[in-house]
């Protein structure tokens, strides 16, 4: 709305627009109309007309709202812009928590509280999928808008994977790449698809969310060291030599080879066909997951031959022995004796400690009881009370379960100290042949990824491996 002052109709009358005495009001519907009249046509000033109008300061004007809204319209810089295809979707991320703790995971890569992937994210993951089933062969053809938006995360996303036998991350501008006739852009990947894949077992792992993750730039293996505490000599005086150190074994190889996982999905050629939205959420949740459980049987047993070497399988780790022997029922000293074989130095919530075995070794932990004669007089569980039986925790630690391990196994150490290597950039393809996939109407979705992964200090974990069978 137009405001009126008397400086404003001075201003009128000055410049030739109005006779001074025909319309004495200032209410008048004259002086407002004039005003507009003379902002349309150019003749007053928007910053001229706000100067005269000052007294009223903190109201826009008609002008300067019109201005507005014409700048939030074209852009501000005479061109209309033209809203992007990833805008259609929301990009709101909600912090996730694990299925069995109910806690906020931290994201190894972020270091911030892991979030589910926003429906913008599962919107392009589902333009990628359909993408690549349509350089398949499979007959997907994507909508105006799906295209739209695959071109624009192929010319604005970061991009990893392997390039002409190079492996690159960080990289955009992908466009040729996908359109490449001969591997049609399967061995690169938005990086952060490689995240939302990895969301899904950091919400719903026993290990993984607590492991050391780093990722890995180049190459099959990733060759590092440690180095060892030097000693301290006390009670020097004048005249009297400090020992020497003797560094030999001082600093110890840490080599890690990097192996490839594929995750297999069969999929029907019709669900291919479905909204991108919905296609994204649910591939990338099935791969997701499918990795969850076998990350953590990696981490936990890899034979460190054809996967990540595992805890159990690690050298040089303190062993103890079961105090009824081989095979023997466990006792509450057995899970004493396994917890404090680690330093105290790892025994701090930084380290993120935990006991380690299946579901049935946890069962039997906690049929162990305050009193342990044959009959008992008092059956209340040692390791807990039995409001907490399903807290899975043992003696103020959290328990992980992995059920691919057998029953005589229990470790407890600080999950840190294992570090696990990530290789981004997964090799996502599509295979068709077969008499069986065409009866079924179904088509094969492959996704490859790659992990390495071991035992940093040995002196961080300890277990018994003659336990109750």
């Amino acid at each position: 709305m137009v405001k009126v002052t008397s400086e404003l109709i001075d201003w009128i009358i000055d410049h030739g627009h109005a006779v001074a005495g025909q319309h004495t009001d200032i209410a008048d519907p004259f002086w407002a109309k004039k005003t507009t009249e003379l902002l349309l046509s150019g003749e007053l000033q928007p910053d001229e007309y706000e100067r005269l109008a000052a007294r009223l300061s903190g109201v826009k004007s008609m002008a300067t709202s019109t201005q507005d809204k014409a700048e939030k319209v074209f852009g501000g810089n005479g061109g209309v812009r033209v809203k992007a295809a990833s805008e259609k979707f929301s990009e709101k991320r909600f912090v996730g928590r694990h299925v069995k703790t109910g806690g906020e995971i931290v994201n190894p890569f972020t270091g911030a509280a892991t979030e589910q992937p926003s429906q913008r994210d599962f919107a392009k993951s589902g333009v990628l999928f359909k993408h690549l089933a349509n350089r398949a062969g499979l007959g997907v053809s994507l909508q105006t808008y799906e295209r739209e938006l695959l071109d624009e995360m192929a010319t604005a996303d970061p991009w990893a994977g392997t390039v002409g036998g190079e492996y690159g991350a960080g990289f955009t501008g992908v466009k040729a790449l996908l359109d490449d006739a001969t591997s049609g852009g399967i061995e690169i990947t938005p990086t952060w698809f490689d995240d939302a894949v990895v969301t899904f077992p950091l919400l719903s792992g026993e290990l993984f969310p607590f492991v050391d993750v780093r990722d890995v730039p180049r190459g099959r293996r990733v060759e590092g060291g440690s180095i060892g505490n030097p000693t301290v000599s006390w009670g020097q005086g004048d005249n009297t030599e400090v020992s020497l150190f003797d560094t030999a074994s001082l600093v110890a190889e840490i080599n890690t080879t990097i192996f490839g996982a594929a995750v297999a999905i069969e999929i029907g050629r019709d669900f291919l066909s479905d909204a991108a939205v919905d296609v994204g959420s649910q591939l990338t949740k099935l791969v997701g997951e499918r990795l969850a459980a076998d990350l953590d049987k990696q981490i936990a047993n890899g034979n460190g031959t054809s996967s990540p070497q595992g805890i159990f399988v690690a050298s040089g780790l303190t062993t103890t022995t079961p105090d009824n022997g081989a095979g023997g029922v466990p006792t509450l000293n057995d899970y004493m004796t396994l917890m404090f074989s680690i330093g105290k130095q790892y025994r701090n919530p930084a380290n993120r400690c935990a006991f380690l075995s299946n579901d049935v070794t946890y069962r039997r932990s906690r049929a162990i009881k305050i009193d342990t004669a044959s009959p008992s007089t008092d059956q209340r569980p040692a390791l807990a009370p039995l409001t907490e039986i399903s807290s899975y925790s043992s003696l103020g630690w959290r328990h992980a379960v992995q059920n691919d391990l057998t029953n005589q196994v229990c470790a407890f150490g600080a999950l840190s100290k294992y570090r696990l290597y990530r290789r981004q950039g997964m090799e996502i393809r599509f295979e068709q042949g077969g008499a069986t996939l065409a009866r079924k109407n179904l088509v094969l979705l492959v996704a490859r990824a790659r992990f390495g992964g071991r035992v940093m200090d040995a002196n961080a974990f300890a277990k018994w491996t003659t336990g109750q069978a």
